[in-house]
């Protein structure tokens, strides 16, 4: 998604919220048979600092699908990633404004990869399964003899 920095300016405004939905490039998950699901959704507001520069906040939402790190339940889980960056012309060490454009795509990936959980769980106390007799211990009760 680009934002033009001109655009916003012959509104008369220096802010101006956005929203869109945004399929993802690369698949951005490490986790095991796990995926990011497209699109995400994202939306927030940009506001005109300068010239050639702006303030760009928001959240990005996004959903994991595939199995249960601990039982192996197919499940999704939606995540919410909040970002809020300064962007500017000539911005070596971030984010940056090229000709009066900014492109949210890499602040989008940043701000997912840094909320990206480690595991995937179906429930936040998923109990897992028994190494014993293999059951989901959270659909029912252990079944072995030894316990």
């Amino acid at each position: 998604m680009i934002l033009d920095i001109r655009a916003i300016r012959r509104t008369g405004k220096d802010q101006q919220d956005f929203y869109f939905e945004y399929a993802l490039e690369q698949e951005l998950s490490d986790i095991p048979n796990v995926k990011v699901l497209s699109p995400v959704k994202v939306n927030g507001t940009i506001t005109l600092t300068g010239t050639h520069e702006a303030f760009v906040e928001g959240e990005v939402i996004f959903t994991l699908s595939g199995e249960c790190t601990k039982c192996l339940t197919e499940t999704n889980r939606e995540y919410v990633s909040e970002f809020a960056e300064e962007v500017f012309e000539g911005n070596a060490e971030g984010y940056s404004v090229v000709n009066d454009r900014i492109d949210l795509s890499k602040i989008i990936t940043d701000a997912i990869l840094i909320n990206m959980p480690v595991t995937l769980l179906c429930i936040d106390d998923c109990k897992g399964l028994c190494a014993g007799c293999g059951v989901n211990l959270n659909d029912e009760q252990c079944k072995c003899k030894n316990k």
